[in-house]
């Protein structure tokens, strides 16, 4: 599991949190690969976006904290995407659950419960976290991820 230990810049958090969405965009994309229903795989491509997005954002907000801020392939270099949100191995998390993704709506409610892990990390963090502008970062992430928890469920509702 990942650890911060609270004495992190808001440039590390915003690292740390492009990884994690590296890490569940790779995940998605690899599930998009392996599936075999066209529905799932519809699904985990889009899902695959949406981190795409998510880590467009983490460049924005970096963008707009760093005084000095490196170009996006230099940033990208120093992201260790090792693990997804929630704190998984991604090739792991795809071992042992590509199989259990039979419907749309068996990856929708996974994706949930990736998401709600991510919020409450996010929460969890910022809460412990005694610099302010690295506090608001935690913050925003989880107002991120709280926004794609209900996207994923007014996808859940059309299903």
């Amino acid at each position: 599991m990942l650890s911060i230990k609270g004495d992190e810049t808001p440039q590390e958090v915003i690292g740390l949190s492009y990884g994690l969405e590296e890490g569940l965009q790779k995940f998605y994309a690899a599930s998009a690969n392996l599936a075999i229903d066209p529905a799932v795989v519809q699904i985990l491509a889009k899902l695959a976006e949406i981190e795409v997005r998510h880590k467009q954002r983490l460049f924005e907000l970096y963008l707009a904290v760093e005084p000095n801020p490196q170009g996006r392939e230099a940033f990208e270099a120093d992201i260790n995407s090792e693990m997804t949100e929630g704190g998984f191995n991604p090739d792991k998390l795809l071992e042992q659950n590509l199989p259990t993704f039979k419907s749309t709506a068996d990856v929708l409610n996974f994706a949930m419960m990736l998401e709600a892990q991510a919020m409450d990390l996010y929460m969890r963090y910022a809460d412990k976290c005694e610099d302010q502008q690295v506090k608001a970062v935690l913050f925003k992430m989880a107002e991120e991820e709280k926004a794609h928890l209900k996207s994923l469920g007014d996808l859940i509702g059309k299903q």
